[in-house]
């Protein structure tokens, strides 16, 4: 792969320092992949602006990336239609005035996390259904949009890379087969993990921290200041851009019930790992499982309309189009970050971000600091990248290469990379999941992650001393 040197890392520093500084992400996606293009075309103005516009193009030949982006905009019809026939008001109510499951701030963070977390099989409709569900819910109980955003990411990374049995769980056993089969760690890969995922460091104290934030009053000032305007009533500090407007107000008060959310839903979130089931997906890389996504949010949308028009005769048939398309078009602005967001990872790839900043410092390092390092080089790259997949793909290798040559402990790196890779998801400005939690608790998205800041850098300080506590002094 060609050496582009320093220029390497430019574009996507470039778009990180945009996005903290104008506070536009769409601007600052823009201009890191502009950037990125003029560096792969040895900065010909012509060719690195022609690279861009057919780089937009190119992200929809991947399968992957295009079922994802059509997903976005489908469950926003799903969203949509559960809220104007009052499904998502007939939750709020039975979860707080009927089964009181639900009566105040603490129990509202309580449920977005446990949804995060228990639909592990897929990262976005997870975030997605946890903020739906529990950001009517925060409205109500006053809990600031910027606090259940922290709450259900966190949670949702945590959990997420920790559970083997799903995507992230396949794809990291998929890296560690390869590393195995050519003899620098021995053992079947469900094993390896299963022992590499105690030593994932960051979520463990991530979950503790959110935890801490949910019984306490312990917050940091930019989250301390959210929440005390979310206590005022004022859901958004003034100009903020949320990426997804406030949902409206349900038109109808004929057939509300409850179901109305809840069939949809459960219908997509059961379709998705019989479709893994079906297809065979979900045991490669991230996009494997887009097939049984797309589906879910299909067959949601069709138990929705079998609800609506022929069961409740809440919508007319041309009613529910329309409203479905209403639906769609309020996604629109997520689906173009979603687009450049693909297009920045995709720059970076050709680029080799990963592959420059893992070969620049690794010579430096003492053995005993390694998983230290790995951790620190992952969450560098997660952050310029905003993918924790792309990362741990380049660090888990890296890592049980270095703790073969070294004589380090091969599960301790594994861990760390896996650590620094969901680290620098929840700090990087152009992090999917990122996107994904700021459209669905309908935030700011630099609010987002401005506020998460300190919680997270606080986590990654503490695990990184475990990194290093525990490779001077190791455990066994």
């Amino acid at each position: 792969m060609f050496d582009f040197g320093a220029w390497t890392v430019m574009p996507p520093v470039l778009t990180i320092c945009l996005a903290v500084f104008t506070r536009q992400v769409i601007f600052s996606l823009v201009a890191g992949i502009v950037a990125g293009f003029l560096v792969l075309s040895d900065f010909q103005l012509g060719a690195g602006l022609e690279s861009s516009a057919q780089g937009m193009v190119d992200v929809f030949k991947s399968e992957g990336a295009a079922k994802t982006i059509l997903f976005g905009l489908m469950v926003g019809g799903v969203i949509h239609l559960a809220r104007i026939t009052g499904g998502m008001d007939s939750l709020v109510r039975l979860l707080t005035d009927k089964a009181r499951l639900v009566n105040g701030p603490i129990s509202t963070q309580l449920l977005g996390a446990a949804i995060a977390g228990l639909i592990f099989i897929e990262s976005n409709l997870a975030l997605l259904t946890s903020g739906t569900v529990a950001g009517a819910l925060a409205s109500k109980h006053r809990v600031s949009r910027e606090q259940l955003a922290y709450v259900v990411q966190n949670t949702g990374l945590s959990v997420w890379s920790s559970v083997l049995f799903n995507g992230w769980g396949a794809a990291m056993m998929g890296v560690i087969a390869i590393q195995a089969g050519k003899g620098f760690i021995e053992g079947e890969p469900f094993a390896i993990l299963a022992h590499s995922v105690a030593y994932n460091f960051f979520a463990w104290i991530s979950l503790a921290f959110v935890l801490a934030s949910i019984f306490t009053r312990f917050s940091f000032a930019g989250m301390r200041r959210a929440n005390q305007r979310a206590a005022q009533g004022i859901e958004l500090r003034e100009g903020a851009i949320p990426l997804m407007a406030d949902l409206p107000e349900c038109q109808s008060q004929r057939g509300h019930c409850v179901n109305n959310l809840l069939l949809p839903l459960a219908a997509m979130i059961i379709s998705v790992p019989l479709g893994l089931y079906i297809t065979g997906d979900g045991v490669i890389s991230k996009g494997s499982g887009s097939t049984a996504v797309l589906w879910g949010v299909l067959i949601g949308q069709l138990v929705g309309a079998v609800q609506y028009v022929l069961i409740k005769r809440i919508l007319s048939l041309d009613e529910y189009f329309r409203e479905l398309l209403v639906g769609y078009q309020s996604m629109v602005p997520l689906a173009v970050v979603m687009t450049l967001a693909f297009l920045i990872g995709n720059v970076s790839a050709e680029l080799n971000v990963g592959g420059y900043l893992a070969e620049h410092v690794n010579a430096y390092v003492p053995g005993s600091l390694s998983a230290a390092f790995v951790f620190i080089v992952a969450g560098i790259i997660s952050l310029s990248t905003g993918t924790s997949w792309g990362t741990f793909a380049i660090m888990i290798p890296i890592g049980i290469q270095i703790a073969a040559a070294t004589g380090g402990d091969p599960y301790l790196v594994i861990g760390a990379a896996i650590s620094g890779s969901i680290f620098g998801d929840t700090i990087s400005p152009i992090s999917d999941t990122g996107i994904v939690t700021s459209m669905a608790t309908r935030n700011d998205h630099l609010d987002h992650t401005k506020t998460q800041l300190p919680y997270c850098l606080t986590a990654a300080a503490i695990a990184l001393l475990l990194y290093v506590a525990v490779g001077l002094f190791p455990i066994a």
